[in-house]
């Protein structure tokens, strides 16, 4: 109730409440409302209170209410009390509060709301990490809810009280999440990817298809599937490359929330949904799930598994060096996660347009470091194709010297927010790409890019600094490799 309290004593312009509750405590809210407030009119639901504070002579029957119902200008709900408030259909309040058990369903409330709210505040009941988790997360736990810094934001008393917020307001736009798709020649593959995203039918998501100068049928594909859903958008735009079709994205994007789709890949129905629903409860700046490999040769998918997708990340964390970690724990993977926009915007992160190839890994470190919050969906729902020419993951050798020019712009992100964790991160970060890369490429150009892996590796911090890095991020799997570049005396050709 103390967050319930919180978020009304900042609202000065309600005169009429509808309380739909049952407990002790929530029928002492319209006292508190009277008293701190100055509401003019308190309604209650029968089916759903009992005797409320009967001597209040401002509280009335629903059945008493006035006959234009937006006069009421907030509905507040107690836990238990959901079916009640989906019920009442007819009520259109600029406020729409309340709060929820854990086991209650919350996405659907503001589904129904957003169309008539201007606010929605609903509170739930956190899940407690599942048996086996929970000795191993039970400081993490306490320490994300009920922190000493979270403590008055949030009000958590314990794991067992703590609670996550979805917190919305209207915004100009009618779109909540936008999905961007940069294409070039994907007519082979656009027709599985979009009928994959259409399937879920929310009238509050928008997908974007831009257009990077394609010179098959792509174009056609796109606009035949427009012409039946309106939540198509189709940009055109001359060939730039892949960057340059994704910041066109976000910068045309009307959603507070982006996700990102390669367009000859494909997702399960439900995974934009299911992100964007997690997303929402908790307010958090990133969420993502799991994804597989799918063969195109054979048609087999398969998970790629230790992929942080278990605690704290289930059940959401707000502690920025946990977020953070995932740019050394995550594979780069943009595409299975969405992200929000107003972080984005603030922190002027984009597509670096000069890389030709690579570019998802700059934008998915500098949003990670940025990012102040995060929360998994624990399940595999996003397909991405291998085996398909001219794809990064199949680059030439000499295609992974772009490491070095991404690392450049990762350095002055860096170096800007002046943060030695990030630094530290960012190391981490260069020795498992340019361990990947040296594991790959062959002959002398092996050797021209040791030196390179060396220099870079140098540029912001010492040896032994680097080998405590690799031992408590990485394991000693890149040891041999990191020592062997720093006692070789390598020679530039």
């Amino acid at each position: 109730m103390f967050q319930i309290k919180n978020y009304l004593s900042k609202i000065y312009d309600i005169k009429s409440v509808l309380l739909i509750g049952r407990t002790k405590e929530f029928q002492e809210l319209a006292s508190w409302l009277l008293n701190k407030k100055g509401i003019e009119k308190i309604y209650y639901y029968p089916q759903g209170v009992g005797v409320i504070c009967s001597d209040l002579p401002e509280i009335c029957t629903l059945e008493n209410m006035p006959h234009d119902h937006k006069q009421v200008d907030a509905v507040i709900f107690d836990r238990g009390c959901r079916e009640a408030a989906m019920g009442v259909r007819e009520i259109s309040p600029r406020f729409f509060i309340g709060r929820l058990n854990k086991e209650e369903e919350y996405f659907d409330l503001w589904e129904q709301y957003r169309r008539v709210s201007d606010f929605i505040y609903i509170e739930r009941k956190k899940t407690i990490p599942e048996k086996e988790n929970f000795e191993s997360n039970i400081q993490t736990a306490y320490e994300d809810n009920i922190g000493s810094k979270n403590r008055g934001k949030r009000g958590y008393k314990s794991d067992e009280d703590s609670c996550e917020i979805l917190e919305w307001q209207r915004g100009k736009e009618d779109v909540e999440l936008s999905v961007i798709l940069p294409v070039y020649n994907m007519e082979a593959y656009l027709p599985k990817c979009i009928e994959s995203l259409l399937k879920w039918k929310a009238p509050y998501v928008e997908y974007l298809f831009v257009n990077d100068g394609s010179k098959d049928g792509s174009a056609d594909i796109i606009k035949r599937y427009g012409k039946k859903d309106k939540r198509i958008r189709f940009i055109e735009k001359e060939n730039g490359g892949c960057a340059s079709a994704r910041n066109r994205g976000i910068e045309k994007a009307k959603g507070r929330y982006l996700g990102f789709i390669d367009p000859d890949d494909f997702i399960e129905e439900s995974m934009f949904y299911k992100l964007f629903r997690r997303a929402m409860l908790g307010n958090y700046d990133l969420a993502y799930c799991g994804y597989k490999e799918y063969d195109d040769r054979s048609g087999k998918a398969r998970k790629i598994l230790n992929d942080c997708l278990g605690e704290p990340y289930r059940s959401g964390t707000y502690r920025q060096d946990k977020v953070q970690k995932l740019a050394v724990n995550t594979r780069v993977a943009i595409w299975r996660c969405i992200y929000k926009k107003d972080v984005i915007n603030h922190r002027q992160i984009k597509f670096h347009e000069d890389l030709k190839r690579f570019d998802d890994l700059p934008f998915r470190v500098e949003y990670i470091f940025a990012a102040k919050s995060a929360v998994c969906v624990p399940e595999y729902l996003y397909y991405y194709r291998l085996g398909r020419k001219g794809q990064d993951v199949a680059c030439s050798d000499k295609g992974f010297f772009v490491h070095f020019a991404i690392f450049q712009h990762l350095d002055k992100y860096v170096k800007k927010c002046k943060d030695n964790r990030m630094t530290d991160l960012l190391q981490v970060v260069k020795i498992q790409t340019h361990g990947f890369a040296l594991s790959k490429i062959k002959g002398n150009l092996k050797r021209k890019y040791r030196y390179r892996a060396k220099r870079d590796l140098n540029k912001n911090m010492g040896y032994f600094r680097t080998l405590c890095l690799i031992m408590m991020y990485t394991g000693k799997g890149n040891l041999g490799w990191y020592t062997c570049l720093e006692m070789w005396p390598f020679k530039r050709d």
